[in-house]
Formats: structure tokens, sequence, C-alpha cells
């Protein structure tokens, strides 16, 4: 049997890893690659560069990509929990500073990454945009 690998074009695995546009994954999602750029950070082309496809479909279309953000925040924590329990017991010190030093440290990439799954959400991959814009 043969298993689809998930890490090439056609899957929303490729366009959230690679934050590439959910439509041609081609387009980038973000102005700017560096996730570090604070200032950057948020910066989106209003539709991709490649194929057109409108990033922001409504106002206040990626108040949902915070509810992922929260998820993935929640798992994060309970990870760190876990794992400096593991080490330190109940104490609370150890505990915090380490959470804090991992959220504060992954907040670019937690960002980046729950819009793009926000937004492949509701976008499906077209093969056919790829041979269009190509073709031009």
């Amino acid at each position: 049997m043969f298993i689809k690998n998930p890490f090439k074009k056609g899957n929303k695995l490729y366009s959230i890893l690679h934050l590439k546009c959910p439509k041609c994954q081609q387009g980038n999602l973000f102005t700017y690659k560096n996730a570090y750029n604070l200032n950057k950070l948020d910066k989106m082309p209003m539709t991709c560069p490649v194929c057109g496809e409108d990033f922001y479909r409504e106002t206040g279309f990626y108040y949902g990509a915070m509810m992922i953000s929260h998820a993935t925040t929640t798992l994060i924590a309970v990870a760190v929990h876990l794992t400096v329990f593991h080490f330190y017991g109940w104490e609370i010190a150890p505990n915090i500073f380490s959470l804090l030093f991992i959220l504060i440290t992954l907040f670019p990439l937690i960002f980046r990454s729950s819009r793009a799954i926000w937004i492949n959400c509701f976008v499906t991959y077209d093969p056919a945009v790829n041979k269009i814009s190509s073709s031009k």
C-alpha cells in the first residue's frame, strides 16, 4: 500500500510547515521570512503574489487563529510542566521560568503557524492554479 508523503506539495501539512499559500503552495503567506523580526511578524500580503488568492477573506478573519494558538500554547505548557515536574517536582519557580522562556521563544512560530493552519481550514490546494500561473 502506497501512503502519500504529507510533506510534498498538494498536502495541507506542506502549506502549513512551509508557510505557503494554501491554494497554489508557491506564494509566501508572510511578507518577511524571519519570524523573529517582531516589527514585521504579522505582515502578510493582501493576496497571494502567485495565484491571487485573497489572504484577508473578511474583516477579523484571523481571530479564529487565536483559538489554534491557544490550543498549541496549552499543549506546549502541559508538555513543559510534565517535563519539569519529572525533574523538580511541585516547585513552582522552575515551572514558571521554563514555561515563560519556552513560550516567549516560540511565540513568533506559534503565531505564524496558527494563521497558516486557520487559512488552510478554508482554502484547498488547486493543482490547476499551478499550471495557469506557470504558463504566464
